[in-house]
């Protein structure tokens, strides 16, 4: 296992930039603080969804299910990012590219598996459905895979993994049937995080709430979860906008702003939208759900613009995304 120091670090370093960005997947977005290979797009993107993932510390036994001669069994909220690199690049020029932007993050390397080993990896994310149809342009070419395995520091590491290739064979999707050709370079980008919004989430009562409301005006929920990019409610959502409808019911009088607030992953106009349509979706299950009146409500959205921690890390952006009440 080797991630190379030296001369040629800054001038490859700089082929890493998050510019020159291509025709991206709808709702896409890169993994928080990696940067891809410039002019690169995203083709495949699945993200934030909390599940197991067998990480590879050795050469793959079996492809289905997969196992490995080692491997470390992970959880977490897992996303994975498919890009095809601009025509004309290499494998190699990809992987190697992937190796310094994982020093410059002060990673620890886990595992390497270099060009011409034997193993075939294949695609690594066993998915059910393969939505976005990019598992076949992955395989088939082990002579060209490349794969390096690493994690940040700290007690709750976050894990990378990142899979190089080059098109040899399979089903191309027919919307990319124009853009990748016999010996295209991609590369898939796995990260394992931290559950931490799940940690950081205790579900307040409504006497809690009202407390929060009288002392400073505001309160701020971490129980009121929606599906990835959507405005949609999960099912878990429920034991804290049950507390919002007894927090409504025993104060008559009360108003309140449902305000939705994100972190500042994606493009700020798309997070303010989103976070919009969050905060409406509350209101309308309280008007629908609860009997709330919809008179003693209304939806706002901040999107990443008011903050409440740093968004330097995993548990911080958690932190950031939350539906707060406040006090009309």
């Amino acid at each position: 296992m080797n991630i190379r120091t030296g001369s040629t670090l800054g001038l490859l370093a700089l082929v890493l930039s998050l510019n020159g960005r291509a025709a991206d997947i709808p709702g896409s977005k890169d993994p928080a603080g990696v940067k891809r290979y410039t002019g690169s797009e995203i083709i495949g993107y699945h993200a934030g969804k909390f599940d197991e993932f067998l990480l590879p510390l050795g050469p793959p036994t079996q492809l289905a299910p997969p196992a490995y001669a080692k491997s470390l069994k992970t959880e977490g909220l897992i996303s994975r990012y498919t890009y095809l690199a601009p025509a004309g690049r290499s494998p190699a020029e990809l992987f190697r590219n992937y190796q310094l932007e994982f020093q410059r993050l002060g990673l620890t390397p886990l595992y390497e598996k270099g060009a011409g080993q034997r193993g075939w990896f294949g695609p690594t994310l066993n998915q059910a459905a393969d939505e976005d149809q990019v598992g076949q342009i992955l395989a088939y070419n082990e002579n060209q895979e490349r794969v390096l395995v690493a994690k940040s520091k700290g007690a709750k590491p976050i894990y990378y993994y990142i899979f190089v290739t080059s098109y040899k064979d399979g089903v191309i999707p027919e919307r990319l049937q124009h853009s990748v050709a016999k010996e295209s370079a991609l590369a898939e980008l796995i990260v394992i995080a931290p559950q931490a919004m799940e940690e950081n989430m205790t579900l307040l009562n409504a006497a809690d709430m009202s407390k929060a409301l009288a002392d400073s005006g505001k309160v701020a929920l971490y129980g009121i979860n929606f599906d990835t990019d959507k405005d949609t409610l999960r099912p878990d959502s429920e034991p804290t906008l049950k507390e919002i409808g007894k927090l409504m019911a025993d104060d008559p009088r009360l108003k309140i702003h449902v305000v939705g607030h994100t972190d500042n992953q994606g493009k700020p106009d798309y997070n303010l939208d989103l976070s919009r349509r969050r905060a409406a979706t509350v209101t309308r299950e309280l008007t629908s759900k609860y009997a709330i009146a919809a008179n003693r409500m209304d939806a706002f959205g901040c999107g990443p613009y008011a903050p409440a921690a740093s968004n330097d890390s995993e548990e911080d952006r958690a932190k950031n995304r939350r539906v707060e009440l406040v006090k009309w």
